[in-house]
């Protein structure tokens, strides 16, 4: 067992040293350094990971240098943010080689920090620069890019201007308002109570990326689209009362009479008793059992206009429907007869119907909800 356990951890280090040479192989210098450098602060008498740090160092910095060299030739000023980016990897592997202990890491230690400084300024000012350009072309679309653009400034210089302006200013150009707002087209006039309660509901929660609704107007902002959820119909059944009655029945004890013999004396059994047979009677019980019943029914459409156009884009059916039911029971007869479901059907009563500006009233916030849903599904047809 131990010497097992000895293999078993010998096949572990062999594996492990291998792991940063793989990196190395593959090109992976970053990783290939990352492994070296844990293994060398454990244990910095393993020379072959400090040969692995060291050559990964060297080649990747070859490689980085080189980069930066192509990418400054070319002249382009929307290079400074990759090489920011390199400036920023190259210092941090210089920044791992300080913390390693003294025993043969060899790199060149170099002032990254002003060149990461002059290309975090320069990648900042284009960055900034394009936004502006962008954002001079009003259009939403481009709008959205100069946000990006400004985003991007702000993470390499938080204060840079007047970046969280500009931030704001073209997340306010860019992003599509659309206005919710209800009508009324039934034969019979929705109540006040309703309307209130259909335009309250909150849209402020279906804000989403570029997307903003309202439901009263902000005379700051322009509605590109409309949705208008528009009421056709609104009926109540009137109020139902089906009734069906049913007769149950059951044999009970009555009683009993004695067992004869031939001479008409009462029997007796070997203990010397009288012998009985019990007497059997039916009882019977009428239950009648009533359904009551109303309903509400709001249907309309939920319109989708594009306010530029003036023209309806999508119109979609919406139904929502609010139910009152209630079932109780009353008997007449021997309850005794009744089954043990009919017994718990007697513990039913009867309720008063709703008024129908109340049921009204729940099929509106159920068609809130089937309003809200519709809006999340279409958000696709809003740009």
């Amino acid at each position: 067992m131990k010497y097992f356990i000895i293999y078993i951890f010998s096949i572990a280090l062999l594996v492990g040293c291998a792991s940063s040479s793989k990196k190395y192989d593959k090109g992976d210098y970053d990783s290939a350094m990352e492994i070296s450098a844990k293994k060398i602060k454990k244990d910095p008498g393993k020379f072959e990971e400090v040969d692995v740090f060291n050559d990964a160092y060297r080649m990747a910095y070859v490689k980085d240098k080189a980069e930066v060299e192509r990418l400054k030739a070319e002249g382009n000023p929307a290079n400074w943010s990759k090489i920011y980016t390199i400036y920023v990897r190259m210092n941090r592997r210089q920044e791992l080689a300080k913390t390693l202990p003294p025993v043969g890491i060899v790199y060149e230690e170099q002032d990254f920090e002003s060149e990461i400084e002059n290309a975090k300024t320069k990648a900042t000012e284009y960055a900034y620069a394009k936004g502006v350009e962008q954002l001079g072309k009003n259009d939403k679309l481009a709008a959205r890019e100069a946000y990006s653009r400004f985003v991007e400034a702000k993470s390499y210089i938080t204060n840079f201007r007047d970046v969280d302006e500009k931030i704001a200013e073209a997340k306010f150009k860019g992003t599509t308002n659309v206005f919710f707002t209800i009508e009324d087209k039934s034969k019979v006039v929705a109540s006040k109570t309703l309307m209130e309660e259909l335009q309250a509901i909150n849209v402020d929660d279906l804000d989403k990326d570029w997307l903003n609704y309202d439901n009263t107007i902000d005379s700051n902002r322009i509605y590109h689209y409309s949705i208008i959820l528009s009421m056709t119909d609104i009926l109540v059944s009137p109020e139902e009362m089906k009734e069906s009655i049913a007769q149950e029945s059951k044999e009970i004890e009555d009683g009993f009479s004695y067992v004869l013999d031939a001479n008409g004396n009462v029997k007796k059994d070997t203990l010397g008793n009288d012998i009985k047979i019990p007497k059997y009677k039916t009882i019977h019980c009428a239950i009648k059992r009533v359904q009551q019943r109303k309903t509400a029914r709001i249907t309309g459409s939920l319109n989708y206009y594009d306010n530029i156009t003036n023209k309806l884009m999508k119109s979609e059916p919406i139904t929502s429907d609010a139910l009152f039911e209630n079932f109780y029971a009353v008997a007449n007869g021997d309850l005794n007869a009744l089954s043990p479901q009919s017994q718990k059907d007697l513990q039913t009563q009867p309720v008063p119907f709703p008024p129908s500006p109340d049921l009204i009233i729940q099929a509106g916030n159920v068609l809130k909800g089937m309003t809200k849903d519709i809006i999340v599904k279409n958000a696709g047809y809003l740009k």
